[in-house]
């Protein structure tokens, strides 16, 4: 019987009992062990597994958030990418388009280069705007009658208007509009009390029925001088301002003139074809290099503008 072991089973039946040798009780406690440490294993190994997971998870996150930040801050170089090439072409397309109204070859050369060497023509703009005539001769500037072929408001007759009418009170102040010689200060039939400036390169303008005149003939004026008072003298139905512009004796549309503005220059190159601007901007060039101490007086003004 040592081999052998009674199991004792009770029950509402009664009890039981069954006689099983030793080498079976040892196989049930051998499978009993390998299951308790099967359980406690497979327990450690979920409890290890489910903590790298956790961290993995954490980490996948970390990722997550770092890869968004790194596409957002993508799309915000791209994007500076694009504005900066965006800007660099509308500054190399507007450097070709000043080079070649100024009448500068426009040259495969880096650009910082071709800025430096637009500091003349930077110069020779400047120079322009002070001796050729531009703006209004008014502070406000509202045509009332303009350039070519019309009736005329007092006679009736069909003539040809050689400036623009500005509306002007008696009394208002009249500007010279560029740099230049009084030749003629006085009257003179339909204009009335009128004043005549002859400028650089074979520009002059005319102010017409003033009502008083502050400068005299052979006078230097610079832009911008206070010349005289609008009026209603010579041939004329109330008070304004005549104003015109002509080179070489032409009439020229006086509006091409006093909207010329420093900003968009080159328009007035396509819009006045009268004037041979090529030959000009020579012109400009060759004063501009025959006195540097302009030069620099010009570059100076500049840079306090800016």
């Amino acid at each position: 019987m040592k081999d052998k072991f009674i199991i004792t089973i009770h029950d509402v039946n009664g009890i039981k009992q069954y006689t099983l040798k030793q080498i079976v009780k040892r196989y049930i406690l051998y499978f009993a062990s390998f299951i308790l440490f099967f359980i406690i294993t497979s327990t450690a190994v979920i409890y290890f597994l489910t903590k790298e997971v956790s961290q993995l998870s954490a980490k996948k996150e970390k990722l997550q958030t770092q890869f968004i930040q790194m596409t957002k801050e993508n799309i915000a170089l791209k994007k500076s990418i694009e504005q900066k090439n965006s800007e660099l072409k509308q500054i190399t397309e507007k450097l070709k388009n000043i080079e070649e109204m100024i009448g500068i070859r426009p040259e495969e050369k880096d650009l910082s280069h071709r800025i430096k060497q637009l500091s003349l023509t930077t110069a020779q703009i400047y120079h322009m705007f002070k001796n050729i005539p531009n703006g209004s001769p008014l502070k406000k500037t509202v045509i009332t009658s303009g350039f070519g072929y019309r009736k005329h408001p007092v006679n009736g007759q069909r003539d040809f208007h050689p400036g623009v009418d500005l509306r002007a009170k008696w009394g208002t102040p009249v500007y010279s509009t560029a740099r230049g010689i009084v030749e003629y200060a006085g009257k003179k039939g339909n204009y009335g009390k009128l004043i005549i400036i002859q400028h650089n390169y074979g520009f002059k303008t005319l102010y017409g029925h003033l009502s008083k005149i502050k400068v005299k003939m052979g006078e230097f004026v610079e832009k911008g001088q206070l010349i005289g008072y609008s009026g209603n003298t010579g041939l004329i139905n109330g008070p304004h301002l005549h104003y015109e512009v002509r080179y070489l004796q032409r009439p020229l549309n006086p509006v091409n003139f006093i909207k010329w503005k420093k900003l968009d220059y080159k328009k007035i190159f396509t819009k006045e074809r009268h004037v041979k601007w090529e030959s000009l901007i020579k012109a400009v060039t060759a004063n501009l290099q025959t006195a540097p101490e302009q030069q620099l007086s010009v570059k100076a003004h500049l840079y306090q503008e800016n």
